[in-house]
């Protein structure tokens, strides 16, 4: 494989249809190249507030959060990380001693600097399956899936060399798949994960499956998908067996209580996916589904 060239992978036909599913393999390839193009010194939503300063400087600690698509907690413990290691400023408002104003420091400007030729390539890499209408369209309708502000969603596609976050796509991703896990908490709970439910998904599809390919199925590293099987093979929901053939192998099949969780669960699947596309006329809806699968790098399974 050349460096840099990012594989595809088959994905069931019910997965392929799965905005929450194609989010999420979306966002491992953005986090591939990102690691690839800027490397592991800043992380993308560590970016996104130093970018955000870099257009606001001096805006208030809630205020950058709000831009990064970043919770409270979340924030504060990123900042007390970014001012430790000297890239960003901190002070109390003088008017608001509850309010922290932010800034960049030299270092943090630097490291804009530096990490932008990184961003813009990452961002190309992930489009490069894309046409330019359709890298527009893909930016316009996850921006409405990341549930921005009409204004916001407006301008996304404003083509201006200016690194926007409400105009990168790792970032539209991101917030999208943000706002799916907060459906997928309402909807489904904390039962059954979404990576789960795909591993179990994969599993009805393909019983008695190895592995290695449920694991591709449910898009999940090797890694990722061994501690998942071993969990869910103690819970009771999946059965595993050597291959007989070929002892290196194990060999996969949904148990009974898996099927019937798998079942139970997916009225509130189809929930979480109803609402993740609620802003989305019927059009959009089919269009994203195609260009996220593009971007994901996916191909159906026959």
């Amino acid at each position: 494989m050349v460096l840099g060239e990012i594989p595809t992978t088959r994905v069931p036909g019910r997965l392929q249809q799965s905005p929450g599913h194609l989010i999420r393999v979306a966002q491992q390839v953005h986090t591939r190249l990102w690691s690839e193009h800027v490397g592991a010194e800043l992380t993308a939503p560590q970016f996104a507030v130093l970018l955000a300063l870099a257009l606001e400087p001096g805006a208030d600690q809630r205020t950058v959060g709000e831009r990064a698509s970043l919770d409270k907690a979340t924030m504060a413990e990123m900042v007390a990380r970014l001012v430790r290691r000297g890239l960003v400023l901190r002070r109390r408002d003088p008017a608001d001693g509850r309010r922290k104003l932010l800034a960049l420091s030299q270092n943090g400007a630097q490291a804009v600097r530096e990490a932008t030729g990184g961003v813009v390539r990452v961002q190309r890499t992930l489009f490069e399956p894309l046409s330019t209408d359709e890298q527009l369209e893909l930016v316009r309708v996850l921006a409405k899936i990341a549930r921005l502000e009409p204004a916001a969603v407006a301008s996304v596609t404003d083509t201006r060399p200016l690194l926007d976050a409400q105009r990168a796509v790792g970032y539209l991703i991101r917030v999208g798949q943000q706002v799916h896990t907060k459906l997928w908490s309402e909807c489904v709970g904390s039962e059954l994960t979404a990576p789960q439910f795909a591993v179990l998904d994969a599993l009805e599809t393909e019983p008695g499956a190895d592995q290695r390919t449920v694991g591709e199925l449910a898009s999940l590293d090797k890694a990722t998908m061994a501690e998942m099987v071993s969990r869910l093979v103690r819970r009771g929901l999946v059965l595993r067996r050597r291959d007989p053939s070929d002892g290196r192998r194990n060999l996969l099949s949904l148990s009974p209580t898996g099927q019937e969780l798998l079942h139970s669960a997916a009225a509130g699947v189809a929930r979480v996916e109803q609402q993740l596309l609620e802003p989305l006329d019927a059009t959009e809806r089919q269009q994203v589904l195609v260009l996220l699968g593009k971007a994901a790098r996916l191909t159906p399974v026959a």
